[in-house]
């Protein structure tokens, strides 16, 4: 099963508003925040994208490392619920769940990330 993602779908607006968002709760000025909010999403795609190959090429202890990057990332942007489905793919891919079921929460991880 090759799992394919198309990363122009994240949606990068929403992504950045909310962490800038949750930056300046902690007194971030505004050119701090979308700078760490751009290289935020930045990280992200590379990170799911390596994320997606690493599990294709059945090399999975590096795509659960690779989760548990993306979880960070996510939670250092004020993401938690979106970082915690990662968290779960993480914890799925190291328990050696079926790869199906690690499909489908990759899936609905991606999913909370995405455009409609």
């Amino acid at each position: 099963m090759e799992i394919e993602y198309d990363l122009s779908r994240i949606d990068e607006k929403r992504l950045k508003d909310a962490t800038v968002s949750y930056l300046k709760g902690m007194d971030f000025d505004d050119e701090t925040a979308c700078m760490i909010a751009n290289t935020g999403v930045d990280n992200l795609k590379e990170n799911i994208e390596e994320l997606i190959k690493l599990l294709n090429g059945g090399e999975l202890q590096k795509a659960a490392d690779a989760a548990h990057t993306v979880k960070g990332i996510l939670w250092n942007m004020g993401l938690q619920e979106e970082g915690m489905l990662f968290k779960k793919l993480q914890l799925a891919i190291l328990d050696g769940k079926p790869v199906e079921e690690v499909v489908q929460l990759l899936e609905d991880a991606l999913d909370t990330i995405s455009k409609e």
